[in-house]
């Protein structure tokens, strides 16, 4: 692998600058929720006003073509590739071939599209409308610290899947699965608020803070590792994978806001002082 020059790295730092201001901009807002909600005049609705704000991508990856130079026929060919199929050196003049877009086509490519859409159907609509429901029975300080630690969640699953990349399938598919069932305990919380389990005790906040770490964290990683797995499909499989994305987050909003907003199936934590818990 060659070592990247003076301009490729320049190009890496203006990249994550970015992606820095993107991030900045989210999170800055995000995090601050849980004082924001408490003195603003909007209250939770404040929440539906993020949807304003720009999207940004699960993740940024660039290629050396240095790399590209001492890789190995093997290690050019797109992860996409269904198991068993022949390998073979790929045609160096004819990109589009390598970039075959019917790849996408097959189980697995449908698989990892599917994989990608749901999981930033949960992250990016779902759950971010149930997390105050969720966590303020429990009190604002554990509100802050789901928040905070969920979001510091993520670009730790991030840094994690540079290290360690899991490429199977079913593995990404059993994680998703263990994200889903952290992520379904915090959807019990929030339709049985005000008055969830274990309010009141310090086992309620650190399971509702250990939940939202566990569940961003993990789906944060799948979402990495598929995109990655993607990225070997060429250009065709990164369009695919940007649909994807932005189509799940569209389906996951769309979904909660006439259950948050209109029926209002949804509880906020200071009826239940008033009315159930002592």
């Amino acid at each position: 692998m060659a070592a990247p020059n003076g301009k490729t790295a320049f190009t890496h730092i203006l990249v994550a600058l970015f992606a820095m201001g993107s991030w900045i901009a989210i999170n800055g807002i995000w995090v601050e929720l849980p004082v924001l909600v408490k003195d603003l005049p909007e209250a939770i609705a404040f929440q539906g006003l993020l949807l304003l704000l720009p999207p940004i991508p699960t993740t940024t990856t660039s290629r050396n073509e240095g790399q590209r130079q001492g890789a190995t026929p093997e290690e050019e060919v797109s992860p996409l590739r269904e198991p068993g199929e022949e390998v073979g050196t790929p045609e160096p003049e004819s990109e589009e071939r390598v970039q075959d877009p019917l790849r996408l086509c097959s189980v697995r490519g449908a698989c990892l599209l599917g994989l990608l859409g749901v999981t930033n159907a949960l992250t990016n609509g779902v759950l971010p409308a149930i997390q105050s429901y969720s966590c303020l029975p429990y009190g604002r300080h554990a509100y802050h610290l789901a928040v905070v630690l969920g979001s510091a969640a993520n670009p730790l699953a991030c840094f994690l899947a540079m290290g360690i990349l899991y490429r199977s399938l079913p593995g990404l598919g059993a994680l998703s699965i263990l994200g889903t069932f952290f992520g379904t305990y915090v959807m019990v919380l929030a339709a049985l608020s005000p008055c969830p389990p274990l309010v009141g005790t310090s086992a309620g906040v650190v399971l509702v803070v250990l939940s939202w770490i566990l569940c961003l964290g993990t789906f944060s990683y799948v979402k990495v590792a598929v995109s990655s797995l993607l990225h070997g499909g060429g250009r065709g499989a990164l369009l695919a994978a940007g649909i994807a994305i932005q189509a799940g987050s569209l389906v996951g909003a769309l979904a909660m806001f006439p259950l948050t907003s209109i029926y209002q199936l949804f509880h906020q934590s200071q009826d239940c002082v008033d009315m159930f818990c002592p």
